[in-house]
């Protein structure tokens, strides 16, 4: 039985395909919103909801009889991802990683590069006053310091506790933009100027997460970006192609 940790786009596609080749398989998303991605496509059957430490994943190998995790969560989900091998190691079963391309992002005096979202936060509070999140829900509440002295805007899933959470920090309605991507640059760009936003914070998330359209809109409407580097796990192996993590899965 095989495990796939999913909730990305490319976690999707991997079910898939792994589906259609017929293989034993189950796949975990860690909100209902991801959930809903496997019942468009018929495959709720096989999903499980819910995040698991490193004793829930250990006692689904168990129930379950995993003999392969295949972790194919967001390349920030490194607490999910340590989980997952810590129980592959203690109950002997083989892990292997697909983790999208990083994103090789310019030199340019607007673009700052940063290694934590700590450092993100810090260098957002020293550049413009509207402040454009785009980093998702999790990071929301690091930046929730500078209100007050700056103006936020979230944009976030359009999942309902997520908003929720968002009100519950102070966030305004009118400042919270509930939407599902991938956003064209032209798009980026619009919401830019409606919100007369002068900094923009996003992830190194890939071209899965529309890192270029947000930069290139930014260095066009002449605002400063604030990138966060993917936090840095030593994974036994690592696959950046579909079709290769696939073949090797089938070939187990």
């Amino acid at each position: 039985m095989i495990l796939v940790l999913s909730g990305t786009e490319e976690g999707k596609a991997i079910v898939r395909r792994l589906h259609e080749e017929g293989l034993a398989l189950l796949t975990t998303v860690a909100t209902e919103y991801g959930k809903n991605m496997f019942e468009q496509i018929g495959l709720e059957a096989i999903c499980l909801q819910g995040r698991l430490d490193t004793n829930g994943f250990s006692q689904l190998i168990r129930e379950r009889g995993i003999d392969t995790i295949l972790d194919a969560t967001h390349p920030y989900a490194v607490e999910v991802s340590q989980n997952a091998m810590d129980a592959c190691k203690k109950n002997n079963i083989r892990y292997l990683r697909f983790e999208r391309r990083e994103t090789e992002i310019q030199d340019h005096p607007l673009i700052h590069k940063v290694r934590t979202l700590a450092e993100a936060v810090d260098k957002a509070g020293t550049l413009g006053d509207r402040i454009f999140l785009a980093t998702g829900i999790s990071s929301v509440a690091r930046f929730i310091l500078l209100k007050g002295k700056k103006e936020l805007y979230v944009r976030i899933l359009p999942i309902p506790e997520h908003v929720a959470l968002c009100l519950d920090m102070g966030i305004p309605p009118t400042n919270i933009i509930a939407m599902h991507g991938p956003f064209s640059e032209d798009l980026n760009r619009a919401m830019f100027r409606q919100y007369q936003i002068n900094t923009m914070v996003t992830k190194n998330s890939g071209e899965a997460g529309g890192v270029f359209e947000k930069i290139r809109a930014a260095l066009h409407e002449g605002i400063d970006s604030i990138v966060i580097d993917r936090p840095r796990i030593t994974f036994p192996k690592v696959y950046s192609s579909i079709d290769a993590v696939v073949r090797e899965v089938v070939m187990l």
